[in-house]
């Protein structure tokens, strides 16, 4: 089996089976804005991850950034004075982005990558955070990124797929289990099969950060993520209880450091 098929198949696994799905009360891969302008916020007060310093290398210029959110990464390097174009397929958090952009050099492109790569131009950096792993044919959506980026596409992502951390959960709740992969060494057999380069790779940790106001929004949040009905938010709460801390009037989980990697390759433009 080659690379990208491989990534695909392994994604293909973490599908949700389809009764537990038409059981949902909500989408359970969606994000709530309000937390991710939340992430946003936390992170522009945290230092700079190593993903930061790889882009900058190769700037100023003309940045693409890909999945873009409410702007977490790419806001930073529009403050800085460069050009930036944010793609975001979903549109509230598009909308949240363009507000939190008043007044900068960024240009909000609406859509899915890369579906409106003809959309955009030419860039310095071609950028991703935390995108691939929602990419199930990843060869055509790195090729895009490698045709627009004339000195270097950057990627981050977790070492190991985001949801492994719920598997304990969807076994205690649903007696489900849940694939290991895909991880960052299977993106980095793609990048080598598909685009005949041997990107670099620098791995690294982060602390968990993300606070929740109070338990009702942290059921919230993880009963969407477990596909399970407020009915059973009890059962979920008891699951957690000892993984959650209060710290300054807030909740938060009791998470050991996230390990986390940057991939990134020089192109021939």
């Amino acid at each position: 089996m080659n690379a990208a098929r491989r990534w695909a198949s392994q994604l293909e696994a973490w599908a949700l089976p389809e009764d537990l799905l038409a059981s949902a009360e909500e989408d359970p891969y969606s994000w709530p804005v309000e937390l991710w302008e939340r992430r946003r916020e936390l992170a522009e007060r945290e230092p700079p991850p190593p993903t930061f310093e790889v882009i900058r290398r190769y700037l100023p210029g003309r940045v693409l950034d890909v999945g873009a959110g409410t702007g977490r990464s790419c806001l930073v390097f529009a403050r800085e004075g460069n050009r930036v174009v944010a793609v975001e397929k979903n549109p509230q958090m598009a909308q949240a982005l363009a507000r939190a952009a008043d007044g900068l050099d960024v240009e909000v492109v609406v859509g899915s990558w890369p579906d409106v790569a003809d959309r955009v131009g030419e860039v310095d950096v071609a950028a991703s955070s935390h995108v691939v792993y929602d990419v199930r044919d990843l060869a055509p959506f790195l090729a895009a990124m490698h045709r627009k980026a004339q000195r270097a596409v950057v990627l981050e992502l977790t070492e190991r797929h985001p949801w492994s951390d719920l598997a304990p959960y969807y076994m205690a709740l649903h007696g489900l289990e849940r694939p290991d992969g895909p991880d960052v060494d299977d993106l980095v057999a793609v990048v080598r099969e598909n685009l005949g380069v041997d990107p670099e790779v620098r791995r690294w940790t982060r602390p968990s950060v993300m606070w929740y106001r109070d338990w009702d929004e942290l059921l919230a949040y993880m009963g969407r993520r477990l596909v399970l009905p407020r009915r059973r938010w009890d059962e979920l709460r008891r699951l957690l209880a000892e993984e959650v801390i209060e710290e300054d009037g807030r909740l938060r989980t009791r998470k050991p450091e996230q390990a986390m990697a940057t991939v990134w390759w020089e192109t021939d433009g």
